[in-house]
Order: structure tokens, then C-alpha cells, then sequence
């Protein structure tokens, strides 16, 4: 690939996924237990999969790159080490990773909090590169639209010289 071939971004994402043990004969192994890469496999089932995935910027590609089995939703220090895995693998591939893509989910804010982003500045340093950090569009529309449905939102209009209490609603259509 050329140079401004390999900017990407790293997007991740966990799922809840269904408890199943089963045999694979080419490793032989049983699959389906706890599964945390480097941190080694427990006797624990997997009930969630953390996945990351890069994609192009420039390009029409994308390509999984890792992906964790865990018991319960992954702790924000360990999406930290998955991370810091993830990206030291892609710069060893000369890749460039520019951004950092994932939901608003507590975990996914408390490790990128943890790598140094914050609310004023949604960057990090990973050895001599920035990344950004930006939390998934059409997640936060849906989380917003979930509001909507949930809350009324009051607001104060200045209208011809009068102030005008508007309140907003979401009628749920079926």
C-alpha cells in the first residue's frame, strides 16, 4: 500500500453472545470458554465478544484484527491492554491509525478516559502519535431518539419579545 494508503481507524465493539462449548479438532481444543489474549483463557463460559476492526480511510477496506471472549462486559483496564495491543500491532504493520471509534458505553469511556482522553480534548498519545477518540454516530442518534422517548425536553423560547415555554416530545410510531 502507498503511504496515505494506510491511514485507518480503529473501531471496536462488544456483543452479548450466547454460551456455547464446542470442539475444535484442528487445535484441539474445547472453544467457547473466557478468552482475554495475553491474559490467557479461564475455565469461566463466554457470554460477550469485544471485536476490533480497522478500516481505511482513503480505501474500500476493512479487515478484523482481534477479537476477546469474556464473562460480563470487558473492564476498562483491559479494553486498555487490548488497545494498546491492537495499536502496537497496526504500527508494526505500518499502519496509521488515526481515530478511535466506539458506543458511549461506561467501560469504552473509562478506558479511553484512562489512555487521556477527556471531554475537551478526545485524544491520546500512543507512543508518538495522537489518535482521536470519537464515540459512534448513528449510536449516539439511537441514544438520543432513546431520550427523546424517555423525557420530556423543556425549552425557553424568545419569540417576538415574549418568552415562550416549549416542551419537546417523540411520539413512538409503530
Amino acid at each position: 500500500m502507498s503511504g496515505r494508503d494506510r491511514y485507518c481507524c480503529l473501531m471496536f465493539d462488544e456483543m452479548s453472545i450466547r454460551e456455547n462449548l464446542h470442539f475444535d479438532q484442528k487445535f484441539d481444543c474445547i472453544e467457547g470458554f473466557e478468552d482475554c489474549g495475553s491474559e490467557g483463557r479461564t475455565c469461566s463460559i463466554a457470554n460477550h465478544a469485544l471485536l476490533f476492526m480497522i478500516r481505511a480511510l482513503r480505501r474500500k477496506w476493512k479487515q478484523p484484527v482481534a477479537y476477546y471472549y469474556t464473562r460480563g462486559s470487558t473492564k476498562a483496564e483491559l479494553i486498555v491492554q487490548h488497545l494498546k495491543e491492537v495499536l502496537d500491532a497496526c504500527q508494526n504493520a505500518a499502519l496509521k491509525v488515526v481515530d478511535t471509534v466506539c458506543d458511549m458505553g461506561a467501560n469504552n469511556v473509562k478506558a479511553l478516559k484512562l489512555l487521556g482522553a477527556s471531554r475537551r480534548k478526545p485524544l491520546f498519545r500512543f507512543r508518538n502519535q495522537v489518535i482521536a477518540t470519537v464515540y459512534d454516530p448513528p449510536h449516539l442518534l439511537k441514544c438520543t431518539r432513546n431520550l427523546f422517548l424517555k423525557h420530556d425536553v423543556q425549552l425557553k423560547s424568545e419569540h417576538v419579545g415574549t418568552q415562550l415555554h416549549v416542551i419537546a416530545k417523540c411520539i413512538e410510531t409503530v
